[in-house]
């Protein structure tokens, strides 16, 4: 496993813009900081995972589909914090869901390479 550094910091920069996005998006402080905290933590994990590292020298593909299905969900849930009545719960437990997922199943397609 080895660490492609463009794509990584390129990934790490998407990741800092969508937290910002969806912080400046809200009208609540509180939710404003959770937002952007949880948000840039999710999206740094998929899109780093799924762009930035290198696990074998083929079937990388199967990890970066994986990476963009993810990231997919997790707009998803962000957008849907952000427009309707936000809760913190809910979108906690949903962001961890799909990192915990995310986590797991590259391991065992990593390991499988």
């Amino acid at each position: 496993m080895k660490i492609k550094l463009v794509p990584a910091l390129v990934s790490a920069g998407i990741a800092a813009l969508a937290g910002y996005g969806f912080y400046a998006a809200n009208a609540s402080e509180d939710q404003k900081w959770l937002m952007l905290g949880i948000a840039t933590g999710t999206f740094l994990i998929l899109l780093v995972g799924g762009f930035g590292i290198k696990y074998a020298d083929r079937g990388d593909s199967n990890i970066t589909v994986l990476s963009v299905l993810f990231t997919i969900a997790a707009i998803i849930v962000n957008v849907i914090a952000t427009c309707l009545s936000f809760h913190f719960a809910p979108y906690i437990i949903a962001s961890g869901i799909i990192v915990l997922l995310y986590i797991g199943i590259t391991n065992a397609i990593a390991k499988a390479l």
